[in-house]
């Protein structure tokens, strides 16, 4: 015997809210990260890094939560596909999570020479730009707006613009100067797990237009 469609509202609700936490903390956790660039703190990235077995808990929850609601209730339809795109959603966040790690963790090898010459600068405006698209894939999935994750993935192109900017400059520094291949090659990891949380951002709208519509679409 199957329990109310209340009852499973109530388990999507549930899940919803569990999400929304995981888009927040991940937020949280890229601009931390970017904290951590800043001031070199290595406690700070220690802690980062740490935190990180946080969010994988989180993710499991999710998971765990929509594969009960998929047995116990039996749902078709427009549920089901909200139940699947929620594990999916939850998946890459908690990649991008993993990325800001990364990123902490490249941080914490940095020396202490100045970062000015090697994309301090574009790597902060890429930080800026992935977390509004974070920001924007988590408003178009609460508010079923396929017209906001169609922008968040049409964002991915300009953050791939500041990616290849990035190369050239810490590329051309490092030629000028050998000092600076250690930290220049650590900023260049920092400035590649930016754009992947981009790409998993991209990878969330998608997973809104298939929520909504039942479309299957690449928006890369």
């Amino acid at each position: 015997m199957h329990e109310s469609p209340h009852i499973l509202e109530l388990k999507k609700k549930q899940i919803d809210t569990s999400l929304g936490s995981l888009f927040l903390q991940v937020k949280n956790a890229i601009a931390e990260a970017m904290n951590c660039l800043a001031d070199r703190n290595h406690a700070k990235c220690e802690t980062l890094v740490r935190n990180d077995l946080r969010l994988n808990e989180l993710r499991r929850n999710i998971e765990q939560d929509c594969l009960v609601a998929i047995a116990s209730q039996q749902p078709v339809a427009h549920d089901l596909r909200d139940l699947v795109a929620d594990m999916r959603m939850a998946a890459e966040l908690e990649r991008m999570g993993d990325y800001a790690s990364d990123i902490a963790a490249s941080i914490a090898q940095m020396d202490a020479a100045s970062l000015d010459a090697v994309g301090a600068e574009e790597v902060q405006e890429m930080s800026v730009l992935c977390r509004q698209m974070l920001t924007e894939a988590m408003h178009a999935h609460q508010s079923d707006d396929t017209e906001m994750a169609r922008k968040v993935a049409a964002r991915d192109d300009e953050l791939d613009a500041h990616m290849r900017r990035m190369v050239d400059t810490v590329l051309e520094a490092m030629r000028r100067d050998p000092a600076l291949v250690n930290n220049g090659s650590r900023m260049l990891w920092v400035a590649h797990n930016l754009e992947r949380c981009g790409d998993r951002a991209t990878n969330i709208a998608e997973q809104v237009l298939f929520r909504v519509d039942g479309t299957v679409e690449d928006l890369d």
